[in-house]
């Protein structure tokens, strides 16, 4: 359980956690019998091997899948036909413990004996100097690090070549969590440096297609956006399932998928239309993992010019949309119609389903005869059931008189790289938890200048209750459900981001497949296939 501590006298909150390996496993001791070669399918691959270039949900494939990050979310043990439950309790994954600074200025990392493809032993330069490229070339990962605390001029100490203090501004109560996430990866930069240039300082060029970290896999091919191939490294000292090759391949087509894994040519799949879904529960040999989840399927509106710029329009919009029937229409039943923009807070006035007062408020703003609104949206990202989504949603929009046209963006780098830069009207989107406190992903959507809010809304008082909320800790539940209720309060109130279904994490996988289990981000991780 994660614990945290109030310091008084000007200090922050400080936090203590030892951490622990996931799972009872021994390392690369585990049950023979299983499959050794796995097939995953999805619908996207992303073009790099790297946060940079950032290819959204692609992204996350690959790197919650490789998983060299100092942290990871604890997975239950699972035997292949049912889900454990889900935890927000962090481990270590290449760190052996993680813990406050005596002095309160940091947080010490020591790092386990592990070695890299290359046969390098992981060394605090190497976090040091991952942390330092990751920042240049994603500055989506120096915002994130800001907001989690850290103190991003002057981030890592190195105390001895295993051991790393994290400097910290401010602890907040997700400050350790946030070491887990995707975008701070960790390389072997003694193999990364050798790749720098003048034009490439970062050598990202050279990792985004080649291996070099503390995974545990060798790379043997990747075609960006294609397909990746990946064989166990017999060399590397942490804890795997049986699994000695995985093969990711990216499928466009959910029939083809579909046939696929019903032929037993795939062994573990995700992202489908979710009335197929229904039909893969009938098939032999298959398993469906309906999983609980904290992701929520959106449509994201950018405030800044036209008819959107009017919150009354915006209520509009949410009140016009009728979440029930998206649900059973595009999702067969797999989800909830959200009741506010986050997950836990239910009954916001402006996400009742009514038509009659959507007109009025349209007419009230000056667009009683509606206007033209294009709705953008990637089958990469929440998935195939953007499509439907669209489609339902324009439909629904019309009956109010807005005039929806549809733009499909094919590329997951495309939308990605669009999102951030506020190149939309409209946009179905998908927030799958990278840390799952709400004082982060409450912050990165909504937060004034926060990374990855295009929207243009802000509002200093969620601010205010934000930060409030990051200073709470999680044994004051009902101080931080009462400032997560005033939050969502005046989110839905701005109505910059809609939040449409409370999705669920699932995965169709190969029976008995144990360790094929959806992280908190709806990803799986491949050193856990088998386990």
């Amino acid at each position: 359980m994660k614990t945290l501590r109030m310091i008084t006298g000007g200090a922050a909150v400080a936090l203590a956690t030892s951490l622990v390996g996931c799972g009872n496993s021994s390392p690369q001791t585990q049950d023979n019998t299983a499959v050794e070669n796995i097939v995953v399918a999805v619908g996207a691959l992303p073009d790099s091997l790297t946060p940079a270039p950032w290819g959204g949900s692609a992204s996350h494939v690959v790197l919650s899948g490789l998983g060299s990050q100092l942290l990871q979310y604890k997975v239950g043990e699972s035997d292949g036909k049912t889900c454990p439950e889900p935890s927000t309790e962090v481990a270590g994954r290449l760190a052996e413990s993680a813990e406050p600074s005596e002095d309160g200025t940091g947080v010490v990392v020591k790092l386990r004996d592990l070695t890299s493809q290359f046969g390098n032993k992981l060394s605090a330069e190497d976090v040091r100097w991952s942390f330092d490229i990751g920042m240049q070339r994603q500055p989506v990962m120096r915002g994130t690090l800001k907001s989690s605390g850290f103190n991003v001029e002057d981030l890592v100490k190195v105390i001895d070549d295993r051991t790393i203090q994290l400097n910290t501004a401010g602890l907040t109560s997700y400050t350790e969590e946030s070491l887990q996430n995707n975008l701070f990866y960790v390389h072997d930069s003694t193999e990364a440096k050798k790749h720098i240039t003048p034009e490439d300082p970062t050598a990202n060029n050279w990792l985004s297609k080649n291996l070099a970290d503390y995974s545990g896999w060798k790379l043997e091919e990747f075609s960006p956006g294609a397909s990746l191939t990946l064989t166990a490294d017999p060399n590397w000292e942490g804890e795997r399932g049986a699994v000695k090759r995985v093969s990711v391949k990216a499928v466009q087509s959910t029939a083809t998928r579909s046939q696929l894994v019903e032929t037993g040519e795939v062994q573990v799949a995700n992202g489908f239309e979710y009335d197929q879904y229904k039909s893969l529960e009938k098939a032999p040999g298959v398993t469906v993992l309906n999983c609980p989840s904290q992701t929520r399927d959106t449509m994201m509106i950018n405030t800044k010019t036209g008819p959107l710029a009017d919150p009354k329009v915006r209520h509009a919009l949410s009140m016009a949309i009728d979440r029930d029937s998206l649900v059973k229409g595009a999702y067969a039943g797999f989800g909830e119609p959200a009741g506010s923009i986050f997950p836990m807070v239910e009954g916001s006035p402006t996400y009742k389903f009514d038509k009659a007062e959507a007109k009025k408020l349209l007419t009230e703003a000056g667009y009683g005869n509606g206007f033209p609104l294009t709705l953008s949206y990637s089958a990469t990202r929440p998935g195939p059931v953007a499509a439907k989504s669209a489609v339902l949603i324009q439909s629904m929009l019309k009956e109010v008189g807005i005039d929806v046209q549809l733009q499909n963006v094919a590329s997951s780098t495309d939308f990605s790289t669009a999102l951030l830069e506020g190149r939309y009207q409209a946009v179905l989107y998908a927030e799958p938890i990278v840390i799952a406190d709400p004082a982060f992903y409450s912050y990165a959507f909504y937060g004034t200048g926060a990374p990855s809010n295009s929207t243009g809304w802000s509002n200093p008082e969620f601010d205010k209750a934000r930060s409030e909320l990051a200073a709470t800790p999680d044994e004051e539940a009902e101080k931080r459900d009462g400032l997560l209720k005033k939050m969502a309060s005046l989110v839905d109130e701005g109505a910059a981001i809609l939040s449409l279904v409370e999705t669920r994490g699932v995965l169709v996988t190969k029976d008995g497949l144990p360790g094929a289990v959806p992280l908190t981000n709806g990803q799986i991780y491949f050193n856990a296939l088998g386990r």
